[in-house]
């Protein structure tokens, strides 16, 4: 039957399609990795459609808005206690409730934990649960193994993080020297990150209330975590979803000069640097660096700061990322214009 288009979907789906003994249809087979809803998801469907529409026609000639600025940031800090999962949000707005959400939320992390002894093999099923409860602890530091589990073999550990990285729950990212494209031809394969599938169960796990966590900073807790899953998901969700998304990040190992970016992406043919600075302070040493190295046109700092371009650095608001392509492709080449308001 030709005609007939067969949708498959599942939890942990990819378990079955990277089994040895299943049969791939070769050029018969599309595709397509869902992810949760980005925060311009969110404000569609929280109703805020002015707001976006401002959003994505904002240049950098006019003056930025300090008060719709603040209300973003709220909603942002909204929107990493709720995350993207569909049942979260569908949830939210049916009942206005945090509570009702961390429930949701706890169910949601049950329910997978439930599903690896469904699909791995009874000596993989103890690692993937380990690897699941440690990982949203592990976002931005790099990975060692014994930092998850000094008795447990590494190979062990590497065979769990291939599984839960093929079920789409954990991210990798990549270490890369960044010095051409694509950044997998730099690649270290044993200097990694990780990013969790999304940033409402990454801040479940704080195990936090609602009200002490908007009543606080949010975005400051655990070392600033929070905003560097937030930024990974916001760029894995930019990409295409008929491909496998990569992330990469970038570090300079030299004694006196430790340098590290905490995403490198590309616009076309232009090496960015990104550096994710989650309070309201903070030194941009590490992007002037690779600028200099790679002698790269422009760094990229996401923050709570308002937008703004000043001395080759784009600083976007944490809640803007979705424009970053935009903003990039347009930036004034007469230098003259490289003070448009300042930090």
């Amino acid at each position: 039957m030709p005609e007939l288009h067969v949708i498959a979907a599942g939890s942990l789906l990819e378990f079955t399609l990277n089994a040895p003994d299943f049969r791939m249809p070769v050029g018969r087979i599309q595709s397509l990795y869902l992810k949760p809803l980005s925060f311009y998801e969110y404000l569609a469907a929280t109703g805020n459609d002015q707001w976006l529409n401002y959003l994505k026609n904002i240049t950098l000639e006019e003056p930025f808005d300090e008060l719709l600025h603040q209300k973003l940031m709220d909603r942002l800090k909204e929107y990493l206690l709720l995350g993207g999962m569909p049942a979260v949000l569908q949830s939210f707005l049916q009942h206005g409730s945090y509570q009702l959400c961390q429930e949701k939320q706890a169910a949601l992390l049950e329910t997978y934990r439930g599903d690896f002894g469904k699909y791995a093999k009874h000596t993989d099923h103890k690692y993937l649960q380990l690897l699941f409860a440690k990982a949203p602890g592990l976002i931005g530091q790099t990975i060692k193994y014994s930092s998850i589990d000094q008795n447990v073999q590494s190979r062990d550990l590497k065979r769990a993080i291939h599984l839960l990285t093929c079920a789409g729950i954990i991210h990798p990212v990549f270490s890369t020297q960044a010095s051409g494209l694509p950044f997998s031809t730099t690649q270290r394969d044993n200097k990694f990150k990780l990013l969790f599938l999304d940033v409402g169960l990454v801040q479940y796990t704080t195990r936090l209330s609602a009200d002490i966590l908007l009543a606080s900073d949010v975005l400051l807790l655990n070392r600033g975590m929070l905003a560097e899953q937030f930024v990974g998901q916001e760029l894995l969700m930019m990409m295409p979803a008929y491909e496998r998304a990569d992330l990469y990040y970038w570090e300079r190992e030299k004694v006196g000069s430790m340098a590290e970016v905490d995403y490198v992406i590309n616009v076309g043919s232009t090496i960015l640097p990104l550096e994710v600075k989650s309070g309201k302070t903070g030194r941009l040493k590490s992007i002037q660096v690779f600028l200099n190295e790679k002698n790269s046109p422009l760094g990229v700092r996401i923050s709570q700061h308002p937008l703004s371009y000043e001395r080759n650095i784009l600083s976007l608001p944490l809640y803007m990322i979705a424009e970053l392509k935009r903003f990039v492709k347009n930036i004034p080449k007469d230098p003259c214009k490289n003070n448009l308001h300042g930090f």
